[in-house]
């Protein structure tokens, strides 16, 4: 398995928003929106939340998972922007006591890669799907810069599938999976086996949606079938964590399914 505790001196964790944006440029933190915080759910599990200003919507809030035991940090996902990842790993080193290792982003919008290049400049290694390497570019964000499920990562899988719907990744901490298009072709979760929490980041929408939310970049067709892969795929899975909104349990996977199907449907 995949060996966190030697890669520690050289790694930290991944991705971009869930809507289209163009990287924000390097600011301090605004007074006008919260600072980014983190929340614990589980026995060495965070939410980090930070937010956004964008009109029409207003305060848009993006939430990432930071997962710690035996002293190795994992970050799932950057806050949404620089600035204020800066702010996010201050705080990580100042609750847990250090900082990440490693870095997964979950797709190539701004609320996930925005703040790549923090992490990028203090010699975090990020890593993300390489649709994800190839897509950041191109909506104006840094991408990461290792790829999943590809043969340069070989030795620190237990398990690898082809690129496809379907490719596990399994690291000490957390398994990677990628279902297949949703939100975005590139989306992939993040599972905590210890504390049965799955990240199901633009994928998974939260209890109170009424729709998919963005979907200028998605696969609506398939996005039921990429939600039902993740069922299927972590069956003990308890907390679900979405990117905009509260957690919950298993309902959130059906809730998406219900709309993703009810979108299809009107296509």
């Amino acid at each position: 398995m995949f060996n966190l505790n030697k890669l520690a001196a050289l790694f930290v964790v991944f991705l971009s928003a869930c809507t289209a944006l163009e990287a924000a440029p390097r600011t301090e933190i605004s007074t006008d929106k919260p600072s980014p915080s983190l929340e614990k759910i589980a026995e060495g599990v965070w939410v980090h939340k930070s937010y956004k200003m964008i009109e029409p919507w207003g305060l848009v809030l993006s939430q990432g998972l930071v997962i710690e035991r035996n002293g190795i940090v994992v970050l799932v996902d950057t806050a949404w922007n620089d600035s204020d990842t800066e702010h996010l790993l201050n705080l990580v080193k100042e609750t847990i006591g250090i900082s990440p290792a490693l870095a997964v982003v979950t797709h190539a919008h701004a609320d996930k890669v925005g703040g790549i290049r923090a992490l990028h400049q203090v010699g975090i290694k990020t890593f993300g799907h390489e649709f994800t390497i190839a897509d950041a570019p191109a909506r104006g964000l840094f991408p990461p810069g290792n790829k999943l499920f590809s043969n340069d990562n070989f030795e620190t899988m237990t398990h690898r599938q082809n690129i496809g719907a379907g490719a596990l990744m399994s690291f000490d901490l957390v398994d990677v999976f990628y279902p297949g298009a949703g939100h975005t072709r590139d989306n992939i979760v993040v599972y905590h086996r210890e504390s049965k929490t799955l990240f199901g980041g633009c994928l998974i929408r939260p209890g109170t949606s009424k729709n998919l939310g963005n979907t200028a970049d998605g696969d609506i067709g398939y996005w039921a079938k990429a939600v039902r892969q993740v069922a299927e795929r972590f069956p003990d899975a308890e907390i679900i964590v979405p990117s905009h909104g509260a957690s919950g349990g298993r309902e959130l996977l059906t809730h998406t399914i219900e709309l993703a199907e009810s979108a299809a449907a009107k296509q």
